[in-house]
């Protein structure tokens, strides 16, 4: 049996119908029911599963039997700071089809997943395939060069009316169909290699000029604002066609050129929510509603977040989080501070925690974390050093850099890592 997660996606809906093409048992796992919708006419219901990828414990129960797993998961996020999937994601999906006694774990990535890659997206993408690789199983890493429906929704005509993005002159793309990679992935499980990542593009390499001279004829003018749909990353993330051949054994047949034409030709109903939808969650449920000043620079995101991240942690200060709130009214904000790309964060004190009567059940001081290069921001109630839950996510630039902050080089786990590490 295959099991796909991520089913809901772009490419993993392609999976899905492709699997199903070939007479293949699909079992199409989703995290949730939020645009399950695009599984219509692709699979039965009833073999459709909901799973969290983000908590391992969702996990064994609907990859029971799985003799192959693909994971189409991707690194879409809430805001800033807040991915929908945990960097431990795609890890847990490997370590659960493992324990499922799955023989072939496939994790369908994108070009350009580098930790120090200009686009968030991509950082992303960088630690889900991390976490693939810190397994000892039998898994392989597919990775995409472009898709076609990134160029026409981001460069030629974006579907929520906005100004579309030029392409940079220096960059390269090998762009392919999302019905392409979805035969890709299936093709490429009785080639795979187990432990390596190869990449795949499309029938046809392009530089951003050669894009610019294509899509020019066909885009529109958009309105002032730029599109919310995200502009592919600036570089080379294009994949040779020989290097197509040699790891599918073929070269994808379909045309960008055919595909701008029929996206020209053919008008209809398009989907106007970007390939990585933005979500608006609105406020946590422990955030009062009020507008005290200990919160006034933060922006709706980070707000959110810094809720969330309390409240999570008051399990390890003795609280409880059912049907708690937090009350920033009192909140002092005398020490450390950094700008974030959602609004500037303070240290405070005296920030309380309040039970569905309103009662204070704690008061307590708030730290945090927050690295620019690994985009990493983490919030805890202060006590002695930074928690284990917090340290145990943070990668080994991260490391090296508070090892040299002066907010954190005296941290007790800062300090033990400083002493002990080798460069």
């Amino acid at each position: 049996m295959l099991a796909v997660l991520g089913a809901n996606g772009r490419t993993g809906v392609e999976v899905v119908r492709e699997a199903v093409r070939r007479g293949l048992e699909v079992r199409a796992i989703v995290r949730d029911d939020r645009d399950v919708g695009r599984l219509d006419g692709a699979i039965d219901v009833q073999q459709t599963s909901y799973a969290d990828a983000g908590e391992a414990s969702a996990l064994p129960s609907v990859l029971a039997g799985a003799s192959t797993v693909i994971c189409c998961i991707d690194p879409r996020t809430q805001g800033p700071q807040a991915p929908i999937y945990p960097g431990v994601a795609a890890e847990n999906v490997v370590r659960a089809a493992v324990a499922a006694g799955a023989q072939r774990i496939l994790h369908v990535s994108v070009m350009g997943a580098f930790r120090w890659s200009p686009a968030r997206l991509n950082r992303h993408a960088f630690y889900l395939e991390g976490g693939v690789r810190n397994c000892a199983a039998p898994w392989a890493i597919l990775r995409f060069s472009c898709t076609f429906d990134e160029i026409i929704e981001a460069y030629v005509r974006p579907p929520d009316g906005g100004r579309p993005h030029t392409f940079h002159p220096s960059s390269r793309y090998a762009p392919i169909s999302r019905r392409d990679a979805g035969v890709a992935a299936l093709d490429y499980l009785d080639r795979m290699k187990p432990g390596r990542a190869q990449c795949v593009g499309g029938p046809r390499v392009y530089s951003g000029p050669e894009l610019e001279r294509l899509v020019a004829p066909l885009r529109t003018s958009g309105g002032l604002r730029r599109t919310r749909f995200l502009a592919i990353p600036r570089g080379d993330v294009s994949v040779a066609v020989q290097t197509t051949q040699l790891v599918l054994g073929r070269v994808p047949g379909e045309r960008l050129e055919d595909a701008l034409e029929a996206s020209d030709s053919e008008p209809e109903e398009r989907d106007s929510r970007p390939v990585y939808a933005r979500l608006e969650p609105g406020a946590h449920p422990a955030d009062r509603g009020s507008d005290p000043p200990a919160l006034e620079r933060l922006g709706p995101d980070l707000r959110r977040i810094l809720h969330a991240h309390l409240v999570a942690d008051l399990a390890h200060v003795g609280g409880s989080s059912e049907g708690a709130s937090l009350d920033f009214d009192a909140a002092r904000r005398p020490g450390r501070r950094a700008r974030t790309p959602g609004g500037q964060v303070q240290e405070m004190r005296d920030v309380s925690v309040r039970d569905r009567s309103g009662s204070v059940v704690h008061t307590g001081d708030v730290t945090f974390l927050h690295d620019g290069l690994a985009e990493e921001f983490h919030a805890w109630w202060l006590r002695d050093g930074i928690p284990a839950t917090v340290w145990e996510q943070l990668d080994m630039g991260v490391r090296r850099r508070l090892a040299k902050d002066k907010g954190f080089r005296d941290d007790p786990r800062v300090r033990t890592f400083a002493t002990t590490r080798h460069e």
